[in-house]
C-alpha cells in the first residue's frame, strides 16, 4: 500500500535524523517534511516508532495511505514518481 508521511518538527537535529531514517525505507521525499512510497506493515509500524522516537509532544505527523492521481498534483509529473529506482534484493 502506498503512503504519505508528513510532519512538521521543530528540532533540526531530530528533523534531519527522520528524514534520513525515511529514505532508508525507499521513500520519495516529494516536499522538505513530505515523503511517499509504498510500505508494508511492518514498515508502518517501523516508521511510527520513528516518529514516536523523533517527535517531541509539541510535533506533529501524519502518516495516511493514498492513491494518489497525478491529475490532484501541481507541479509534479509522472516521471517524478516513476523516478525512484528499487533494488531488488
Amino acid at each position: 500500500m502506498r503512503y504519505l508521511i508528513c510532519y512538521d518538527i521543530e528540532d533540526n537535529k531530530n528533523r534531519t535524523k527522520l528524514f534520513e531514517r525515511l529514505k532508508d525505507f525507499n521513500l520519495l521525499p516529494v516536499q522538505k517534511s513530505v515523503f511517499y512510497g509504498e510500505l508494508s506493515k511492518a514498515d508502518k509500524i517501523a516508521i511510527k516508532a520513528l516518529l514516536h522516537r523523533h517527535c517531541s509532544k509539541s510535533d506533529k505527523a501524519i502518516i495516511t495511505s493514498v492513491n494518489l492521481d497525478i491529475d490532484d498534483t501541481l507541479g509534479y509529473s509522472k516521471e517524478y514518481f516513476k523516478s525512484k529506482s528499487y533494488e531488488i534484493i
